[in-house]
């Protein structure tokens, strides 16, 4: 019998009670839920507007994969980018120093490598029982570990970018760090007991006029042959001091000097293209001054190991070292006193061609420098001294000089019979004169083939302030005409057939006033009086015009 619980009278659910919340037993005792059934009718109602705006505001999924990829390109062209910003001031892929692997250092890392290299590359030596352990410095000899570095880091840099940074295509420096031929023997000779006769070095000099350069030979020494022990010091640094020496057996030989005549001559090349093509010092277009034989030889020295390192404010071209200390001192001292800030004006004398023919002043131009304009001559000028030449801008003004001509001029008339000086085309002496025995006296032409003064234009080319006159000459009659004259005064020689004009060839003084009654009487020479010629002389300088006319 149940009651209305669904329970029947022993307290039990009945089993076929569906209700809501009903609990059916199953004969293990073990109850059983019994759901009540779900209505469709509740999935087909709309939603409301606060529904909506929920579902609109919920969180889209997103496609995560084209983010990943962005990230690694990123990171990718930030490492390319770090690679490339690296490699600006390191060793580039690739590169090697005598067959070292030298990637990714900079140029400090790689000089402090060559230095340390250096410093460790002792080569024990050995002669007759003595040893002794010696380096490159001992040898004379010095590394630019600097040059080399940046020649290191300068490496592939003009290949394509491409190649730069592929580690596989590759570039190896091996420039020699010292030059073996140029090691010194004295240290080697002293630690090993050795008598030395030294060498005497090749010099390179200025030559007597000092506008150029000459050289003196250099003399053989005898003692340790320093060669070999350089290369294996040398040697022993391309390695980076990854090996060490062996003992090498010392050798006597008859040594050259460090700088042998060869060196010497190459030397004297540098300094003469220097000479011709000297350095020049610029106000504006202006030149003031040149570094001329003077200024080469003293602000440089020969040095014969090229690779040697390089003192604060020397350069260097070829075996030619340039001190910039030298060269400011040899301006300050030989160069910079003969300016001037006042003009002085040039005064030349030139002939009736405009041919400069004698300097009476040299003159100068106004200069004034700018305070501290001329600090940095020594320094700039070695620089351009070891590029092969240039000019050099200093600040200043300049009054530039002017030059002041006098034109000098000889007119001979043979048939005035005068000899008539010109300065600046004004007639400033007239001479009276006897000319060639074949010049007719009125006429002044010539009336025979012989001994005549010739006519034309001429220059005055050789002078004597006296002369011994002597000749024969066949005439044109088959007749002979000798002379032998002694100390004919103040001789000026115009024609290259022998014709000059000279004082009157007298035994005793004739005066102008006697020569102009006399007639012609020479061989074709122009006499003057001697009252005349001295002033003639001094007053017709070399180059002076001559026209000679009837």
């Amino acid at each position: 019998m149940s009651n209305n619980n669904g329970q029947s009278n022993n307290g039990f659910p009945q089993r076929g009670n569906t209700g809501a919340g009903s609990m059916a037993f199953a004969a293990d005792g073990e109850s059983t839920a019994v759901l009540r059934p779900i209505s469709l009718d509740s999935f087909a109602a709309p939603m409301s507007a606060d529904e909506i705006r929920s579902i609109e505001r919920a969180p889209r999924r997103r496609l995560v994969w084209p983010w990943v990829l962005a990230a690694i390109i990123a990171m990718l062209a930030a490492v390319a980018g770090g690679a490339y910003w690296f490699f600006q001031s390191h060793a580039l892929p690739g590169v090697t120093l005598w067959g070292n692997s030298v990637v990714g250092k900079s140029q400090s890392q790689i000089a402090d490598d060559i230095d340390a290299a250096v410093a460790k590359s002792s080569v024990t030596v050995s002669y007759n029982g003595n040893t002794a352990k010696i380096t490159l410095k001992d040898l004379g000899l010095s590394v630019d570990s600097q040059a080399i570095a940046n020649e290191v880091l300068s490496a592939k840099r003009d290949d394509a970018w491409w190649q730069r940074y592929a580690f596989w295509i590759t570039k190896d420096v091996s420039t020699e760090p010292a030059n073996p031929a140029a090691a010194d023997s004295s240290e080697l000779n002293s630690r090993l007991s050795i008598s030395e006769v030294k060498p005497v070095d090749a010099q390179v000099t200025l030559n007597a006029d000092k506008n150029g350069f000459e050289t003196v030979a250099g003399q053989q020494g005898q003692g340790a042959d320093p060669e070999p022990v350089a290369k294996a010091a040398v040697a022993l640094v391309e390695t980076l001091g990854a090996n060490e020496s062996k003992t090498m057996n010392v050798e006597l030989k008859s040594t050259d000097p460090a700088v042998t005549d060869k060196i010497a001559e190459q030397a004297k090349a540098t300094l003469d293209k220097l000479v011709k093509n000297p350095v020049t010092l610029k106000i504006g277009d202006h030149t003031i001054a040149t570094l001329d034989a003077n200024a080469l030889a003293a602000a440089s020295t020969v040095n014969a190991n090229e690779n040697a390192k390089l003192a604060t404010g020397e350069t260097r071209d070829g075996y030619v070292v340039f001190s910039a200390d030298k060269l400011q001192q040899y301006y300050e001292n030989s160069i910079k006193p003969t300016f001037n800030t006042k003009r002085e004006d040039r005064e030349v004398i030139v002939n009736n061609n405009d041919e400069e023919i004698k300097v009476l002043k040299e003159g100068h131009d106004g200069i004034s420098i700018t305070d501290g304009a001329d600090a940095n001559i020594g320094t700039d000028g070695a620089t351009l001294l070891a590029n092969g030449g240039g000019s050099l801008d200093v600040q200043g003004s300049i009054d530039a000089m002017k030059t002041k001509t006098t034109k000098r001029h000889v007119v001979v008339d043979l048939s005035d019979n005068k000899v008539y000086a010109y300065e600046n085309g004004k007639l400033i002496r007239t001479m009276s004169m006897s000319a060639g025995q074949g010049n007719d006296r009125k006429t002044g032409e010539c009336t025979g083939q012989d001994l005549c003064t010739p006519t034309g234009d001429f220059t005055i080319w050789l002078k004597y302030e006296s002369q011994d006159m002597s000749g024969n000459l066949t005439l044109s009659d088959g007749s002979t005409e000798s002379w032998d004259v002694k100390g004919v005064g103040y001789v000026n020689y115009f024609s290259h057939t022998g014709c000059a004009i000279h004082r009157i060839a007298t035994k005793t003084a004739m005066n102008d006033a006697q020569v102009a009654a006399l007639g012609n009487t020479s061989h074709g020479c122009v006499g003057i009086g001697w009252d005349q010629a001295e002033w003639f002389y001094n007053w017709a300088v070399y180059g002076t015009s001559v026209h000679v006319q009837v």
